[in-house]
């Protein structure tokens, strides 16, 4: 008898303490949700920037705006009408303008600049204030970069833009980590489930479990291992090759529509020199001839890939490397400056102009 009025009770018990539990976590995350709505931290600004795309993965949200603040930089970024970090372009393409359409990453999006401080909207003042002899009398630099974009991401991009611009020239901005993007492959389409769109904690959480990956993740793997020994394990050595598939892609796509491709070779800050390598913590990694040895490996590897493939490459590490002006990187984040896009701009307008590659086929 004794048992039975006992029970009872502590299932009582049991039921009020999940009640007390589950109210709890339901107040603390509405008091982070407030939290964070007040503060609004930028890693939740920038992924609310991106909507999700079932072919892409994710891609920018038109009309989007954002003042984008670090410890580098204090920038503003707009998303136009069509989905890009840049000015508004008509569908319909004049005879008379030459179309350039510049595909990459966060490099060419231009993360720490102003668009008007991007290497694409540059490179478009400088084609059309400076012409170059036997070109056309105008020319339009559509930037199509996106943060994080590899270049399968870039390739299935291209099918989608091509059409949309029609450019006579495609340039590529290829970066070190793009390799590690192919091996991780196209993320799947992150749901738009009701409670990632009206509670912004929960992008919250998903930047710092990204966060936190990076910053215990072992410096020598990822976008450092195309450095390493020239023998890569099989995954990074197939992803290697698939990221040469893409390109002679991109060059096949961009012929099929009478366009001409040039790949730029964009070098990482610590590729440039000594004192940046081990600034970013690599000296106490590698022996002191290792940056001598093997970082320049990356730009080596893609532009003999550009020459055996006849596709144009514009590896940009040894102008880099000889710059008088300084500084090319920021000092926490590791993308351009201002003087690092102006010069990358400087350097793609004098290939052109070398090369032929400022007017129609």
């Amino acid at each position: 008898m004794v048992k039975k009025t006992l029970q009872p009770k502590r299932y009582k018990t049991i039921f009020v303490n999940i009640l007390l539990l589950t109210g709890s976590i339901f107040i603390f995350f509405l008091l982070a949700e407030g939290v964070i709505r007040l503060v609004m931290p930028t890693s939740v600004k920038l992924r609310a920037m991106h909507k999700p795309d079932e072919r892409l993965g994710y891609r920018l949200s038109p009309n989007y705006e954002m003042r984008h603040q670090a410890s580098d930089f204090d920038i503003f970024i707009r998303i136009n009408s069509e989905g890009l970090r840049d000015y508004e372009h008509p569908r319909y393409k004049d005879p008379e303008v030459f179309r350039i359409l510049v595909l990459g990453d966060s490099f060419t999006f231009g993360v720490g600049v102003n668009v008007e401080d991007s290497y694409p909207k540059l490179l478009e003042t400088l084609l059309n204030q400076n012409p170059i002899g036997g070109g056309p009398k105008k020319y339009e630099v559509i930037n199509a970069g996106i943060e994080g974009y590899g270049t399968e991401q870039e390739y299935s991009y291209l099918k989608e833009l091509g059409n949309r611009y029609k450019p006579d020239l495609v340039i590529v901005g290829l970066y070190s980590n793009d390799i590690h993007d192919v091996m991780k492959g196209i993320p799947k389409a992150y749901g738009q489930t009701w409670l990632k769109k009206h509670f912004y904690v929960t992008s919250y959480l998903r930047g710092l479990q990204i966060s936190m990956g990076i910053m215990f993740r072992d410096p020598r793997t990822g976008i450092f291992q195309i450095y390493q020994k020239d023998v890569y394990p099989p995954q990074f050595e197939n992803a290697l090759q698939k990221t040469k598939e893409y390109l002679t892609k991109i060059r096949d796509l961009s012929n099929s529509r009478g366009a001409s491709t040039l790949i730029m070779i964009i070098p990482s800050c610590f590729e440039i020199d000594g004192s940046e390598f081990e600034k970013r913590g690599f000296g106490r990694l590698y022996s002191d001839d290792f940056f001598n040895k093997n970082m320049s490996k990356f730009s080596e590897i893609f532009t003999e890939f550009g020459k055996m493939n006849e596709i144009f490459t514009l590896p940009l590490l040894s102008i880099f490397r000889n710059s008088k002006v300084k500084p090319l990187y920021f000092t926490h984040d590791p993308h351009w400056t201002k003087e690092g896009h102006k010069l990358a701009a400087e350097s793609i307008y004098n290939f052109l102009k070398e090369k032929g590659l400022h007017k129609r086929k």
